[in-house]
Order: C-alpha cells, then structure tokens, then sequence
C-alpha cells in the first residue's frame, strides 16, 4: 500500500475511534502528506483539551467559514474510507517502513548526483536503519500530591501467586525489562514459564514462543500446573492422573494469557504489544531474545542490543513489563555473572532485575535438584544475593523455600 494512502487510513481509524490518537505510537516525521501532518497535530492538539474529535464540535470551534469546509470535506473524504481499526497497529508498521524506504531513496539519488560520498551513504543508511520513528511522550508536572501517592502506589508492583518467596524476594515493577539467563538445558524456559503461568492468574500475560514446539510447550505448561510428571501426562497410568491432566488444561484455559508461536520479528513483536496493552497492563514473555529477527546485516551483538534498547522504550511508553530469555556465553560449572550474558553488554545495562539460574552440581543428573537464582542486579529490591529453589526436570516445575 502507497504511503499516502497509509496516512489516510491511519487519520480515518482515529476519527472513527478517537482514542486510538493515544495509541498512535510512530511520528508524525513518518507522515509526508503536509494536509495529513497538518490535520493530524490540529487533531492531537484538539483531544487533548476536549478528549473527542466530534466533527460538529470541531467545526463549530473555527469562526473561518472556509476553514470550515476544509475541514468537513478533509474529514468526509477520509470517513468515506472506512478502513477497520483493527488494522491500525499494522497500518503504522507498515507506514514506518515506507517512510524508511523512502529516506533511503533520497540516499540514492543524492549519491547518484555526487551530493554525498560512498561513506556518507553508508553511514547515512545504517543511521536510517537504526532511527527510532516512535513518538515521544509530552514531559508534565504533577503535584506534590500526586508525585507521594505515584511513589507509594502498591500497584506499581507485580503481585505473584504461588511464587511469592520469589516475589518478596525481586520486588519486580511495572514497566521494566527484566532478563531471565540460563547455560543451555539449565531451566531458563522453565524458569519463564513457572513465572508466567502465575502472573497469568492475576494478569494479562503474552508468551512469544520462539524455541519451542507447541507441543513442549503445553507439555511444560500441563508439567507445572498438574504437578505431575509430563510422561505420565502423555501416558497416565491412572485415571487420577488422567483426569488430573483433563482439569490443568481446563485451568490453563481460564487463565488471562496467549501465546504466540513461531519465528517473529521484532517489529511483529513490537506491534503486537502495543495492540495488546491497549485496555490493560500487559507482562510479555520472549523464549528467547536470540531468536528474534531484526535489521539484515546486523552482528548478533548489535541485533539483541538495539532489541533490548527498544524493549524498554516499549516499557517507558506503553502499558506493559517485559521478561527477556537469555543465554549465558560460557560453558563449565563456574559461577555465571551479569558478564556472562551472550552477545550483548545492553542486556547487562538495561535490565531492572537480572536472574541468572546457577547448578552447582552439573554432575548431578537427577532430575529434581537443588538450583539457586543468583540476582546480580535489582533495582526494586536486594542485589547479588541467592534464592534457593528446587527444578523438577520431569514437571519443568520451580518450587521456591526459604
């Protein structure tokens, strides 16, 4: 679709449901109709004061006669559209795109005309590239009020169910990105899950499954919800576990929760979470960040660390807390630590609250064993310390004790 047709379809989605103005995430820099970035700062400025875009109650605010008429006209033409506000996230995404390619071919062409040399092309590109078209927020000033009761607001903090020790332990706010890192087969995905599924009891929650079949998925899900074994799950060997099986499923289905499957890019990510923390907060899980695409061309170091920058700028600027799955680089038995997380320094710098799961015993092959949590980093609460708990392999279960 051409970008200007993009433009109205976003502009029509908002006059037919106003508040999506809120919702429009991607600047107005992203718009190259001058009648369309006109109309549409003329709009936000007009929501902001009367929180509606009533065409009479606009028109009736312009004395103009003239300006009058464009503006009925400018708006009739783009309600006749009709397009489905459904579509507006991915209206956006793509409008971002086009806006990306169209800056590119300006590149071209002035390269083409000898305005620029072959470095300034190329450093220009990956700047086009790397640019974030999100629009920023306006900065306000609160009260005095307001500033105590924001600081001292209980629901600042994500309350858990039956993983409270681990709870009072990490204090995990809202809005942050938080790094779940494990060695390979150590119980990252299970530690996300456990977390997941009990937050889904109280909270919207979203699982990009980027590793994983569906079928261990709901494997491990039934594991830890059950408390039985996955083998006896797939085979019971009584009706007890039978029916067991039947009623954790039924108690997944209820909870406040879905899962995506599959490959993704960090745009279909991104787009995703914004339509989902439209109404309420939203806690995403990503199984794990080293299989997220991004840019071609991109180092694997590169790649995670723009994700992770833009997973917190989705925090700061939507409704919504991310867990971010990580590997840990080196191999053996050795204590891991925050430097330890593979490919990125951002990781490192960017989390609020880093959990790294650590096996003291990697020679021990039993499948319930002793694990501790080591916590290099929380800025809601306690640092470098270490919380015991208990992995069952065979339920893909955490159990927190004292």
């Amino acid at each position: 679709m051409k970008s200007y047709d993009l433009e109205d379809n976003i502009i029509s989605c908002i006059l037919q449901k106003n508040e999506l103005i809120n919702e429009l995430y991607i600047s107005i820099d992203c718009f190259n109709n001058p009648l369309n970035r006109l109309m549409l700062n003329y709009f936000k400025d007009f929501y902001k004061q009367h929180k509606t875009l009533d065409l009479t109650l606009m028109v009736s605010s312009i004395s103009n006669k003239d300006s009058q008429k464009k503006l009925m006209d400018y708006a009739s033409k783009l309600l006749f559209l009709s397009p489905s506000p459904s579509l507006f996230y991915e209206y956006q995404e793509q409008l971002e795109e086009n806006h990306k390619t169209f800056l590119l071919g300006q590149l071209i062409d002035d390269y083409k005309l000898n305005k620029i040399d072959k470095n300034k092309l190329v450093n220009s590109i990956l700047d086009i590239q790397n640019k974030n078209f999100i629009s920023s927020n306006n900065s306000k000033k609160i009260t005095p009020e307001d500033m105590i009761n924001k600081i001292r607001n209980k629901d600042n903090y994500i309350n858990f169910d039956r993983l409270w020790r681990l709870g009072t332990k990490i204090k995990l706010k809202k809005h942050t990105v938080n790094i779940i890192a494990a060695r390979p087969s150590e119980g990252k995905s299970a530690l996300a899950l456990n977390i997941f599924i009990d937050l889904s009891k109280k909270y919207k929650t979203l699982f990009f499954n980027l590793e994983m079949t569906d079928v261990e998925l709901y494997e491990r899900m039934l594991g830890i919800e059950s408390d039985i074994p996955i083998s006896k799950l797939i085979s019971p060997e009584e009706d007890r576990q039978d029916k067991l099986a039947y009623q954790s499923a039924r108690n997944i289905y209820n909870l406040n929760y879905e899962v995506v499957h599959g490959s993704q890019s960090f745009q279909s990510i991104k787009s995703k979470i914004i339509k989902e923390a439209r109404n309420e907060h939203v806690i995403v899980f990503i199984d794990y960040v080293g299989y997220v695409k991004n840019k071609s061309g991109q180092s694997d170091k590169d790649r995670i660390g723009e994700i992770t920058r833009e997973c917190n700028d989705l925090t700061k600027d939507y409704n919504c807390t991310i867990f971010l799955v990580a590997q840990i680089n080196r191999e053996g038995s050795d204590k891991p630590s925050m430097r330890d997380l593979k490919d990125s320094g951002e990781l490192e710098q960017t989390a609020d609250i880093i959990i790294l799961i650590y096996d003291e015993h990697p020679e021990n092959k039993s499948s319930v064993k002793d694990v501790k949590l080591l916590i290099p980093k929380c800025r809601g609460g306690r640092r470098n310390i270490a919380i015991n708990s208990v992995y069952d392999k065979t339920k893909q279960k955490f159990d927190f004790r004292e």
